[in-house]
């Protein structure tokens, strides 16, 4: 029997020592990542009420959004008011912002499950990235809201109004200067605001005097609180109720999730008739998420701008800034509202008016089990793509008008409704909603798109002088596209801690077992030839 050497020996204890940091490697290395992954994610304060890193960075999103409004231009006003004809659009913009958000007056529940707080957002004009050509002053011609508006409460089917108070407004819209289209200053119709004649003479004393006096006074309640007109009117500078979200502190599944949203568990029954479609779904935005991403995943999140809740699921895959990302996007069917699942989600169409007759005889004709009255009410639905917005954009409070929210052009909605309009050419790259881009093991999000489309329903009403010849047509008013991408500190943190650590320790293992066996393969290759050698001898 050969005698062991001393040289064997330390040459297996190498071999055997890198054999089980390789395999310790192997086995421990992602549970432990894992843990320290969920522990560093979780929303937390330290013992002087300050936040924690993860729960800073949630306050103080770490990201550049760019905002770009492109709004619609009518180019043919007196055609469609006088003839009812096809409204031909224009697309004008972008118009950049820089938005900005920062969640103030946070707290913690008592057993460290809850963060409390309100989320705050600005809105900054930059021409430096708005698109060349464009000026915030430029002037656009576009419905308007505020008469339409009008029409639907004061003339609709279902108004409270007198066949006598109705000939007084008829008159009194054409006096005080509503018209179907209006043309104003671009900045002034996004978020300054502009004085409208109607809004004027519903809050003046005289007017609300008289109403009172002539019996009327129980219609004030249907005059707008504001006082001024502007897309996104009083939204600049302030924030969109009170949250209270899932820390992940005991159950890091729920990280993020909306408990409650302006002291709501869900919705109120006036923004959604069915339970299903009031609940509050996922965290908010979606601006966090699970671990360890797969195609499978569909990843719910609740959008207060448009109060309700979404899911997104697997699209693609992408590359932001030289790493790997998956993108989530929102799915055609969450916008279509034909199908039974999304019942909740349908316009209530008090008007009762079929916007869309050729696509209604298409459905009818290619499948007779279709019928295009289908709301709750028996009133017509809505073609894909289109749902309400029924609640001022991020507050527990009812919109001044009726509008309609779709992705930008219509992407989701079938031919009929894009054609009913000249300018529309949906591009599933440029318009496709909600997208968000994220790194595969930690779920964070890399860039956010966010898109999606405001439209008014304008009704040919024959009570009103202002509305008798107009068309019955959805009119796109404006779309935002929001492009968010993290910031450079954040994009480093991710790509060394979450990427390429990982991948040495990957390529680690391997490389430490392998050697461990070719260390023993050496041992046993020379203590073969030494064996045999002897022999001969």
């Amino acid at each position: 029997m050969m005698p062991i050497k001393k040289y064997e020996i330390f040459a297996f204890l190498v071999a055997a020592l890198f054999f089980v940091v390789g395999l310790g490697m192997w086995i421990a290395f992602w549970p432990i990542f894992n843990s320290e992954l969920r522990a560093n994610y979780k929303l937390q304060a330290n013992a002087d009420g300050s936040l924690k890193y993860a729960a800073f960075l949630y306050a103080n999103p770490p990201m550049k959004n760019v905002m770009k409004f492109n709004l619609f231009n009518v180019t043919n006003p007196d055609e469609v008011k006088y003839f009812g004809a096809k409204p031909e659009l224009i697309e004008v913009g972008g118009y950049g912002f820089l938005e900005s958000e920062q969640k103030k007056y946070y707290d913690f529940s008592s057993d460290k499950t809850q963060m409390f707080y309100q989320n705050y957002k600005q809105y900054h004009y930059s021409p430096e990235d708005s698109d060349g050509g464009f000026s915030y002053d430029d002037n656009v011609l576009f419905p308007n809201s505020i008469g339409e508006g009008a029409v639907a409460t004061i003339f609709g089917p279902q108004s409270e109004f007198s066949e006598t108070a109705q000939l007084i407004a008829s008159i009194g819209l054409v006096m005080v200067g509503e018209y179907p289209f209006i043309s104003k200053k671009v900045k002034d119709v996004l978020f300054d605001g502009y004085e409208d004649p109607l809004l004027s003479v519903a809050h003046s004393t005289l007017f609300r005097s008289i109403v009172t006096i002539m019996g009327y006074g129980d219609q004030l309640n249907y005059i707008p609180e504001m006082r001024t007109f502007a897309y996104l009117s009083g939204y600049n500078n302030s924030y969109d109720e009170n949250y209270w979200i899932n820390t992940g502190y005991e159950d890091f599944s729920k990280l993020g999730f909306v408990e409650s949203w302006a002291g709501l568990k869900e919705l109120p029954a006036s923004f959604w008739p069915t339970e299903e479609a009031r609940r509050i779904k996922g965290p908010d935005s979606g601006s966090l998420s699970k671990l360890h991403l797969t195609k499978d995943d569909e990843l719910p999140f609740f959008l207060s701008f448009m109060c309700r809740s979404f899911k997104r699921t697997y699209w693609q895959e992408n590359m932001v800034d030289g790493i790997k990302t998956m993108a989530f996007a929102v799915p055609h069917d969450e916008f279509d509202t034909t199908l039974e699942e999304n019942a909740g989600f349908r316009y209530k169409n008090l008007e009762n008016v079929d916007y869309f007759p050729e696509w209604c005889n298409e459905k009818t004709s290619s499948n007779s089990s279709t019928d295009c009255q289908k709301t709750a009410n028996g009133t017509y639905l809505l073609p894909p793509g289109l749902f309400p917005l029924v609640c001022y954009p991020g507050h527990n409070a009812q919109p001044p008008f009726t509008v309609l929210v779709s992705p930008p052009h219509f992407l989701y909605s079938p031919p009929e409704v894009q054609h009913k309009l000249s300018g529309m050419s949906p591009d599933p790259q440029k318009h496709k909603p909600m997208v968000f881009h994220q790194e595969k093991t930690s779920g964070t999000a890399l860039q956010v798109d966010v898109r999606f489309q405001v439209n008014l329903p304008v009704v040919n009403n024959k009570k009103t002088i202002m509305s008798s010849q107009m068309p019955n047509v959805i009119i796109p008013l404006f779309y935002e596209d929001s492009h968010a991408v993290v910031k450079d500190f954040v994009m480093n943190t991710v790509w060394l801690g979450v990427i390429i650590v990982p991948r040495i320790i990957e390529y680690l293992k391997f490389v430490l077992i392998f050697i461990s066996i070719v260390i023993l393969a050496v041992l046993l290759v020379i203590r073969a030839r030494v064996k045999g050698t002897v022999t001969v001898v």
